[in-house]
């Protein structure tokens, strides 16, 4: 979260800190004297507006923070703006998302991403010479991905018609999303999978489903990319 506001006063800061009787010198960091914000009842308001001194302290959000072991980061210049960074653990992402089936494989996708799915009538497919195939729904085309196609798998079903087409909406643009079948809506937590494999093209992380498998949560963006590429 950033802003282009005046940024944090140093010597306001701490002069409010040797006001209140707390150990600080003019040697310190600038990276220390904006942790000093975070002191129980710590502000700089002159008075209580309708826009300051009401929040409810940032000693509660930072301890709320590392409470789930996470942090809370200050950069800021004065008369430029702050940035205020909060890194959480990975391992707490929770992602809303929809189990889909392609051969012998299971993808999760995110489902703020889902307009609808549904089976096409083969009538509802057209082919495009060098462009691939195209979904004719409610008055609009939009491309066919093949997911067993970009990820180079053997699907159970070849046709669109005889699977399901899930349409995706990211970045503005719509696409209709061919897999094999539907699973089912789960939560999940997302698990890096940069930090413990590599990055892969179209996929933004992975997670442990019930029956212990592990199974890629799909980047819609990407994928969107990926397809026009």
């Amino acid at each position: 979260m950033a802003d282009d506001g005046g940024g944090l006063n140093r010597e306001r800061i701490l002069a409010k800190a040797r006001e209140k009787g707390m150990a600080v010198s003019d040697s310190m960091s600038d990276a220390d004297v904006w942790l000093l914000i975070f002191a129980p009842g710590f502000s700089t308001a002159a008075v209580v507006t309708d826009v300051s001194g009401r929040g409810v302290g940032m000693d509660v959000v930072k301890r709320n923070i590392e409470g789930i072991g996470g942090r809370v980061e200050i950069a800021s210049r004065q008369g430029q703006g702050s940035t205020i960074t909060i890194r959480l653990p990975l391992t707490l992402a929770i992602l809303d998302g929809l189990s889909i089936a392609v051969g012998e494989q299971t993808y999760i996708m995110p489902l703020g991403f889902i307009i609808e799915s549904l089976q096409p009538r083969a009538e509802d497919i057209k082919e495009i010479s060098g462009q691939g195939r195209v979904l004719h729904v409610r008055g609009e085309y939009l491309p066919v991905i093949a997911l067993h196609q970009l990820f180079n798998i053997q699907p159970a079903v070849s046709s669109p018609e005889q699977g399901i087409l899930v349409l995706l909406e990211a970045e503005g643009r719509k696409v209709a999303l061919f897999v094999d079948e539907l699973v089912g809506q789960h939560q999940v937590v997302i698990k890096s999978l940069e930090s413990n494999y590599r990055k892969v093209p179209g996929v933004s992380g992975a997670t442990i489903m019930g029956d212990g498998r592990v199974a890629l949560i799909l980047d819609v963006a990407a994928l969107v990319k990926l397809a026009q590429q």
